[in-house]
């Protein structure tokens, strides 16, 4: 018989956790320059000793001013706290501690683990609709829309459809849409491109007659037409193109979040410029954020008599402030690593154009920069560049690979995608199926099963052929 008892013991075994630091370096990586000019505002108005490196600071410090030996052996007692609160970004010992209970082979899990859980748009819709909506019947029918929302935050659903489906009044669908429409982010449940302007516009405060005028001529601006417009709007042309400007700080989609997005209207982290035959990436100096440390305030506070707790605390927001400095400084340094190996990896593209996209996953910048791949997903994910192609995010140069039929090079499947959207553009009076699509990449050498097609075709918006078809006939 086997015998169980309990025998106490020392037991001694690796493990690692993580500092507040550490936590805090890692959601910067996650952080576009915006973001983080927010951040470290929030973080100077909490720490006496950082400040905006675009302010000026006048140290007014008279070097001959003589201090006694109480002040000199206050200050000394300060540095000393210093150096025992700091946490050097490469000192190892503070990062991981021994007497965690995490084990050494959940290393590669850990950095993902810090992150904060972030709900879907669909989870924050939900949680709106619950303070928004106290009828039990009205909140089902705000939860029915939600699943009903398109992917880029437009509402295109028939709610008369819906009204007979669901057996309920369509006048009382409406008021619950409309409430919805209310939502935050803004212009979510918009039916059309000119409301979801519009209802940005608003928000912003930027709406009057002429640009109401000029949300009803969209087809004109599209066109370019800006002195029909000036007539129609009743300015002159010169406003028109301020105007535009304005309407382009709008997002065209609620929900911006497609895989291959050209965004947005702020200005990019990135800049890739062409000098003579290489092809430079550096950072914006526009959008970049600075700090420092006021070390002469520090200096000027460390010869005065202080409490106990006051040195106490002056140390550790010294130390803060000196540590998140590294931090942000290494957080620059790895955008613009990560950046400069995807632009080398993708020089073709920028070269010749899309088709000549390189397949490339995280793990290849990842092993090349001997990082970990949720680091350059966090990095990917929020970035923008600038490039003469374009403005993209970052995570637009990763693409899964497609191998090529006959043992022929592997392609991007962003070089796919666009080949099905060429292929659609130029199809003519007869609308191209899924099948015959599949049909035509094969005589180019692509070889991808159906599925994958039609996968492809809905991730870029592009309806199926019956409805192609339709759209033609009604000459839309």
């Amino acid at each position: 018989m086997v015998k169980i008892s309990l025998i106490p013991g020392i037991k001694q075994a690796q493990g690692i956790s993580l500092t507040p630091q550490l936590i805090q370096s890692i959601k910067l990586f996650e952080l576009n320059n915006i973001d983080l000019e927010h951040y470290l505002a929030d973080q100077i108005l909490e720490n006496p000793f950082l400040e905006n490196k675009d302010d000026s600071y006048d140290e007014n410090l008279d070097p001959n001013d003589e201090t006694t030996n109480n002040e000199n052996i206050a200050k000394n007692d300060l540095e000393v706290e210093i150096s025992q609160n700091e946490s050097p970004l490469d000192d190892y010992s503070n990062i991981y501690d021994e007497n965690s209970s995490i084990s050494s082979n959940e290393l590669t899990n850990i950095i993902e683990e810090t992150v904060a859980y972030k709900k879907s748009i669909n989870e924050n819709l939900v949680e709106q609709a619950n303070l928004s909506f106290s009828n039990p019947i009205d909140r089902i029918i705000a939860y029915f829309l939600i699943e009903n929302l398109e992917s880029d935050g437009y509402f295109k659903s028939d709610i008369s459809e819906f009204s007979i489906s669901l057996d309920i009044d369509e006048g009382r669908m409406q008021t619950v849409l409309s409430e919805l429409k209310t939502f935050q982010p803004v212009g979510i449940f918009s039916e059309t491109l000119k409301e979801c302007l519009y209802r940005q516009l608003m928000d912003m405060d930027l709406m009057n007659d002429p640009m109401k005028y000029l949300l009803e001529n969209l087809e004109e601006l599209a066109n370019g037409n800006v002195s029909k417009l000036a007539k129609i709007c009743e300015v002159k042309e010169s406003e028109i193109l301020n105007m535009v400007k304005i309407i382009r700080r709008c997002s065209p989609r609620p929900i911006n979040n497609l895989e291959t997005d050209i965004i947005d209207t702020s200005e990019p982290d990135i800049i890739v410029k062409k000098d003579s035959s290489d092809w430079v990436v550096e950072l914006n100096e526009n959008t970049l954020p600075r700090i420092l440390v006021n070390t002469g305030y520090w200096e000027e506070l460390a010869r005065k008599k202080i409490s106990k707790d006051d040195k106490k605390y002056l140390a550790e927001k010294y130390a803060s402030g000196k540590w998140l400095l590294r931090a942000v400084e290494q957080r620059a340094a790895t955008i613009l690593r990560v950046s400069k190996e995807i632009i080398k990896r993708q020089n073709d593209f920028l070269e010749r154009g899309l088709a000549h996209m390189k397949p490339m996953v995280l793990k290849d910048i990842a092993k090349e920069l001997d990082l970990h791949e949720s680091t350059i997903s966090r990095i990917t994910n929020s970035k923008e560049i600038s490039t003469p192609r374009g403005i993209f995010q970052l995570k637009f140069f990763f693409s899964k690979a497609i191998e090529g039929m006959n043992g022929g090079e592997n392609i991007s499947s962003n070089v796919v995608k666009n080949k099905i959207k060429k292929l659609i553009d130029g199809e003519g009076e007869k609308p191209l199926s899924d099948s015959r699509l599949v049909s035509l990449l094969k005589d180019s050498g692509i070889n991808l099963a159906r599925r994958t097609v039609t996968k492809y075709r809905v991730t870029m918006r592009i309806p199926p052929s019956f409805e192609r078809k339709k759209m033609k006939n009604l000459n839309i």
